[in-house]
């Protein structure tokens, strides 16, 4: 995956976290990426662009001006990309709208990454990430009793990931025909997408295969149980000879055949587990069923998981270095290279040297200051 995308160039424009998100793996993957942000804003970068904003340039356009509407066009035309995540109607009102983008350059990849997509009765309706793990169902998933609000923006994330994959597949098609597109993305549509492998067809009022995919994740020999140190260990001893090799290990080899069988009847075995557990501390665990081919890992928080080895063997964890933030670790690219990007740009970084690349004089570019287009 190094450098597949290099020589494309992406437009963020008016991108919320999703989009931040995609434009991270795409310039990861060799893109170049390019924020269109709103001047006047702080120049210091909050904690998430110092994360997804790295190796990305920033200019600072105000749309609404006629000639900063100019400017977005002209970098229109050179462009492979184009993300957006305003709700349906504001680039229409902008004036850079697909139907108008796609005027000045008919090859490039038009991406509208929305809370509900561009239709439907809700489109128009505000877009927060717990509101789509809410009515996508993951949010009764997540959690063995009563649905709670989740620590992390699996939404966000999932849309973003989802924007990449469908960008890239884009690009392949203009590759073949020569015209770019329009992507019409929801959020709402990324995470429902994500229960296809479990809860993806109804019977009868009922998800075909939902309750078997719900106990089958509920087993005795995959789950998480509590060690002797108070920390936690995930088993997923879910073939049947390292479920063997376990019972055998901890010396009951008749509890074996129950321990992959959800419910009622294998209750005495995760009785059994959740005691032995309690014995040893979990790195202890950890070490002990590794060496026998039982798959078992330690339940990390995230700020562990940055001291992961395999993550680090795999360049996963980044050294960097940010002027006004000083040294940090940071997550890096997946299926790409661990070269350290350049640092998250303060807002409106690179404006001049955007503008110059576009033709425009010094002088043209003081009036523009002047006259808060950028």
């Amino acid at each position: 995956m190094e450098n597949a995308l290099k020589g494309v160039t992406v437009l963020e424009v008016g991108v919320m976290t999703p989009g931040k998100y995609c434009g991270f793996l795409l310039s990861g993957w060799g893109a170049e990426s390019i924020r269109v942000e709103r001047p006047g804003q702080e120049s210091e970068p909050s904690t998430e662009d110092l994360m997804l904003n790295r190796g990305k340039q920033s200019i600072a356009l105000n749309l609404r001006a006629p000639e900063g509407r100019e400017i977005l066009l002209r970098l229109c035309k050179n462009a492979d990309v184009l993300i957006e995540s305003y709700r349906p109607g504001v680039m229409t009102r902008l004036g850079i709208d697909y139907d108008i983008v796609r005027a000045v350059n008919g090859t490039l990849v038009y991406c509208s990454l929305s809370g509900f997509g561009q239709d439907g009765p809700d489109h128009m309706q505000p877009a927060f990430d717990l509101l789509f793990q809410a009515r996508s169902g993951l949010s009764h998933l997540l959690t063995e009793d009563v649905p709670i609000s989740p620590k992390t923006w699996l939404a966000d994330s999932i849309s973003g990931l989802m924007a990449a994959f469908a960008i890239s597949a884009a690009l392949r098609q203009r590759e073949a025909t020569g015209v770019g597109t329009h992507i019409d993305l929801a959020m709402l549509d990324s995470l429902f997408s994500l229960l296809s492998v479990s809860h993806g067809t109804m019977r009868e009022k009922s998800p075909f295969g939902g309750a078997e995919a719900e106990n089958r994740a509920r087993r005795p020999a995959y789950n998480i149980y509590q060690a002797g140190d108070g920390r936690y260990v995930a088993l997923a001893a879910a073939r049947n000879v390292s479920c063997r090799a376990l019972f055998v290990h901890l010396g009951r080899p008749d509890l074996a055949e129950l321990a992959l069988v959800p419910g009622d009847s294998s209750r005495e075995v995760f009785d059994f587990l959740t005691e032995s557990f309690l014995t040893k501390p979990a790195r202890d665990w950890v070490k002990e069923l590794s060496a026998l081919d039982i798959e078992i890992a330690p339940v990390n928080t995230p700020e562990e998981a940055f001291d992961d080895p395999q993550l680090n063997s795999r360049g996963m964890i980044l050294k960097t270095k940010h002027p006004s933030v000083g040294p940090l670790r940071q997550i890096g690219f997946p299926a790409a290279p661990a070269g350290t990007p350049p640092p998250a740009p303060g807002i409106g970084q690179d404006t001049a040297t955007i503008l110059r690349a576009l033709g425009y004089d010094e002088t043209k570019i003081s009036d523009l200051r002047a006259d808060n287009v950028i």
